[in-house]
């Protein structure tokens, strides 16, 4: 399930957005302002951010500038009441892929969210030295070679691998996998990440999953 980031400091509207990611089947978290998207972003990359202009504190467009000195991939779309065509321009030119202007329909909402997911989710390649993962065809490569993985295996690493050298916590794989919040039962979790880590090794890959206690896994 694709993680979508959103900030907006009007509930109203933020509501509105909170409900087009559920319908549109993803897993949307929402922040109030810049810096505690910043903060969220840090531990867990999305796979999409929404983005206010207008914010209180850092602007939109000033986390927008602190996540494009290192991230040149995440799709990010910005949404302000702002419309003139220098707004947009500047946005565009700040590294922002798409530019939406309140008020909205919630149909152009879903349809630019799943086009950019599209481009930048289903069909990317994860990659960490001799181990990667086709997310198109579905495949585990190490060494140029097929490794077999159950379905949440292979989601697991995937979002290990799309949040290399950051730690996932249980709470967020389980999000993501098996889309639910409970953490009561981990053992399930911890057989599959046992189980991940026996194939990894078996075919040599040059990556490792740490258990990080109390938190959650990193791969490195």
């Amino acid at each position: 399930m694709a993680i979508v980031y959103y900030v907006e400091d009007d509930q109203s509207i933020g509501y509105i957005i909170e409900k087009t990611i559920e319908h549109a089947g993803l897993s949307g978290y929402g922040f109030q302002d810049g810096e505690a998207l910043l903060e969220k972003y840090k531990h867990q990359k999305p796979d999409m951010i929404l983005l206010d202009v207008m914010l209180p504190g850092m602007s939109g467009l000033d986390v927008l500038k602190q996540i494009r000195k290192h991230d040149k991939e995440t799709p990010i779309m910005m949404i302000s009441a702002l419309q003139s065509e220098m707004d947009k321009v500047i946005a565009l030119d700040f590294g922002a892929d798409d530019y939406m202007t309140k008020p909205f329909g919630v149909l152009e909402l879903v349809s630019r969210i799943q086009s950019k997911l599209r481009k930048n989710y289903y069909d990317q390649i994860y990659q960490l030295n001799n181990l990667s993962l086709d997310d198109k065809k579905h495949l585990c490569m190490i060494n140029d070679q097929e490794v077999y993985l159950t379905n949440k295996e292979y989601s697991i690493l995937k979002l290990l691998l799309r949040n290399k050298n950051s730690v996932v916590s249980k709470e967020a794989i389980f999000k993501d996998v098996w889309e639910t919040d409970f953490i009561g039962e981990t053992r399930t979790l911890d057989m599959h990440i046992k189980s991940l880590r026996q194939k990894l090794q078996a075919k040599e890959a040059i990556a490792d999953i740490k258990t990080i206690r109390g938190i959650g896994y990193t791969i490195e």
